[in-house]
């Protein structure tokens, strides 16, 4: 079960099963998405080259800032988020929904975090990560003078626990399937209170950016699942006060928060009991709440205009919404059928008409803001070459069927677009739809049906994209990519890319990676994404990027006016 059923799960008030999920990318609508990217080594912290979204002809003018100036100390910040019910815990590696991440974003600190633009990565408790000849052993040098809320140090003991115990352990971590086969568990070495020295069972040049997923938030040495259950103690900037799952969390100031001064804010109240996107827009209009992420798009763009409430819009667009065709079986096996749909698809389309206009086109290529994406990789609508490659195929007067679900408006309606393009095209698309309980879930057909839709945010860079969706282990196998004829070879080829350390082979094995998706590949993707968060009037200092809402939840840079 990944975090995507998770969501369905929690929508039908059950809990999933603690290690059911491998991995997490998307949260808890089509508007939430899930982690970071980069390379290695000198790159880590500097910049590099990369492609992706960019505001678009359609999209809102929307800041990607809240206005700044001289921080005010004190007050309160309250959170408004849809409810997950009794699901709802404060173990980072179980967190798979958006009240979850917000909590461990505030009470724990990562290694490293999302850019502004995904990539480079920005330090958190590692200042850097340097790896050897054959990014084989990885070289952690962590912050200095760091202390957990119980006034203990943090020393690289404790991440090295996070390693050896925690993040390899699915039923502790849901992301424990990034690392699994990669990390050398037994041979993890603490150097000294602040260097931690990794080795890996293969090589892997990008490694440090899959650390960025939202479940590898550090946690003390000792730590269990039944301690942070009852009295989580983290090196975030708020300590914990108290949590009711599903209605409320109450969170105060680090005083000794290793970002000197922040946060400003003298409590954190995350209101997790709103069921709906109207509730959450209607209490941040009428002041029951001061910051909503992840803000209804219609409403976003009324907002923008009307000003009840300031609205947040990341600059680069590194969110993703797509169609999965299974490239090994059924009727996309056929790789003609696949590129036909690919061009008969007006993408400018449906972000107008399914995402307000918030997003720009893209060319079905994973991975905004990673390092070496092909940003130059452009398709566009070609109704009669698509109609070409179909009777080529001897597909022409096939019916197609479509799985959606009522993930919010935006999630069905863009399938219902898709199916009215398509039927312009003169191809028959007809639309299943799945309850959002069931959807995520073996019983919906996750990763068997051949025609569903998707969407997330890749934030582990290329690296993370091919260990997430396609390699013959990925955890969320939509296309079941190196399953059809010939997916070995592709699959040795995404294990080159991965293991290259340099920097011009590289460029060239990801290309060919990207290119072959491009060609070949089972997405369909049709956008990139900003993210998009709203607050109160008088809320300084927030900004939005592509990493996670509001800056990787960084409310502690914010303050009330």
């Amino acid at each position: 079960m990944s975090d995507r059923e998770v969501w369905a799960a929690v929508s039908a008030g059950n809990r999933p099963p603690a290690g059911s999920i491998p991995a997490g990318f998307s949260r808890r609508t089509l508007l939430a998405g899930g982690a970071a990217t980069l390379g290695g080594l000198a790159l880590f912290l500097a910049g590099c080259g990369s492609g992706g979204g960019a505001t678009g002809p359609g999209a809102p003018a929307a800041p990607s800032a809240l206005p700044g100036g001289t921080p005010r100390r004190g007050g309160t910040f309250t959170v408004g988020v849809q409810s997950a019910g009794d699901a709802e815990n404060l173990y980072p590696g179980t967190a798979t929904y958006n009240p979850d991440m917000l909590r461990s974003f505030s009470l724990f600190s990562f290694l490293f975090y999302p850019g502004p633009r995904v990539t480079p990565l920005t330090p958190g408790l590692a200042l850097s990560a340097d790896r050897n000849e054959n990014a084989t052993v990885w070289t952690f040098t962590l912050r200095p003078g760091v202390t957990w809320h119980d006034g203990k140090p943090f020393t690289a003991a404790d991440v090295a626990y996070n390693f050896t115990t925690l993040w390899a352990d699915p039923t502790s971590n849901y992301s424990a399937a990034f690392l699994a086969g990669l990390v050398d568990t037994a041979k993890v070495k603490v150097i000294d209170a602040t260097t931690l020295e990794v080795p890996l069972l293969t090589p892997v040049a990008q490694f440090p950016t899959l650390l960025t997923y939202f479940n590898f938030g550090v946690v003390q040495e000792g730590a269990t699942l039944e301690s942070i259950a009852s009295n989580p103690i983290g090196t975030g900037p708020f300590r914990f006060e108290s949590f009711t799952p599903g209605r409320q969390s109450v969170f105060v100031r680090n005083e000794n928060y290793w970002e000197e001064g922040k946060p400003y804010v003298d409590k954190l109240v995350i209101d997790s009991s709103f069921t709906d996107t109207t509730a959450l827009t209607n209490a941040l209009i009428g002041g029951q709440i001061n910051i909503l992420p992840s803000v209804d798009l219609i409403a976003a763009r009324q907002q923008v205009a009307t000003r009840q409430f300031q609205v947040l819009q990341s600059e680069f667009f590194a969110q993703q919404a797509m169609f999965a065709m299974r490239v090994d079986e059924g009727p996309f096996a056929d790789v003609r059928v696949r590129q036909a749909f690919r061009l008969l698809c007006d993408r400018q389309a449906l972000i107008d008409g399914a995402l307000a206009g918030f997003g720009t086109p893209n060319s079905d290529v994973l991975g905004p803001g990673a390092q070496y994406y092909a940003s130059d990789l452009v398709r566009t609508p070609d109704v009669e070459k698509a109609k070409s490659l179909l009777a080529e195929a001897g597909a022409a007067g096939a019916t197609f069927t479509l799985q959606t679900t009522p993930l919010g408006a935006a999630f069905q309606q863009a399938a219902t677009l898709f199916a009215e393009q398509a039927r312009e095209a003169g191809v028959d698309v007809q639309l299943e739809v799945t309850d959002a309980a069931t959807y995520f879930t073996p019983a919906g057909g996750v990763y068997e049906k051949p025609f569903r839709q998707n969407l997330f945010q890749p934030l582990t860079g290329l690296t993370g994209e091919m260990r997430g969706f396609l390699t013959k282990d990925a955890p969320y196998k939509d296309t079941h990519w190196g399953e059809q004829r010939g997916g070995e070879a592709a699959l040795a080829l995404i294990d080159q890319a991965v293991a290259e350390v340099d920097d011009t082979k590289a460029a060239d094995l990801w290309r060919q990676v990207q290119q072959q998706q491009f060609d070949e590949g089972g997405y369909l993707i049709w956008a990139d994404m900003p993210y998009v968060d709203a607050a109160a009037n008088n809320v300084r200092g927030l900004t939005a990027t592509a990493g996670l809402n509001f800056n990787n939840w960084r409310l502690c840079d914010g303050w009330l006016e």
